[in-house]
């Protein structure tokens, strides 16, 4: 009877812990696409209620219009979004558009998530610098290193993003 019950709350516990560590649903991202906003200072509130954690310029910069990555919360819910600029405002504020969401849930505090510009991380393919790249991994301060977990890259042409392949990638950290 004792085993049965011990093997029970194995199982139990077993369970809880694989759905707290289980990737977000695909679609958790899906209400935000198409969202559009003006560009805000990090960190504040989109008038949505998520939370603006700030970004960077992917792609040809001098393009009109331009692409960037944004790194949001709602909850525990934090994202990357894909966005292109849908232009400025008379005071000069720049507006954006949501193309696609890269949603993360349980996210541990080993881990860190990075964007394309992140002065922290350097990744290389074939000691090739892999332009527009999004990750998720964990850093090892005393070996200087970025050990991804999974990859993307902002397809500007899909607009999309892209799984990479994590074969032969090399990650470099270094502090800020």
């Amino acid at each position: 009877m004792r085993s049965r019950i011990s093997v029970l709350l194995l199982l139990v516990f077993v369970s809880a812990f694989a759905n707290a560590q289980k990737a977000p649903d695909v679609n958790a991202g899906a209400p935000f696409i198409n969202y559009k906003y003006k560009g805000v200072t990090p960190p504040n509130l989109l008038p949505n209620g998520v939370k603006h954690l700030g970004g960077g310029l992917v792609g040809d910069i001098n393009a009109d219009p331009v692409y960037g990555i944004a790194q949001t919360e709602k909850g525990k819910l934090r994202m990357f979004w894909l966005e292109v600029s849908t232009g400025q405002d008379a005071t000069g504020v720049t507006g954006w558009q949501v193309l696609d969401v890269l949603p993360f849930s349980g996210v541990q505090k080993s881990e860190y998530l990075f964007f394309a510009g992140d002065p922290s991380i350097n990744c290389t393919k074939n000691s090739r610098e892999i332009p527009n790249l999004v990750g998720r991994g964990r850093i090892l301060r005393t070996k200087g290193t970025f050990i991804p977990s999974k990859l993307w890259v902002a397809d500007i042409a899909k607009r999309k993003f892209v799984p990479f392949d994590l074969a032969g990638v090399k990650c470099e950290y270094s502090e800020p």
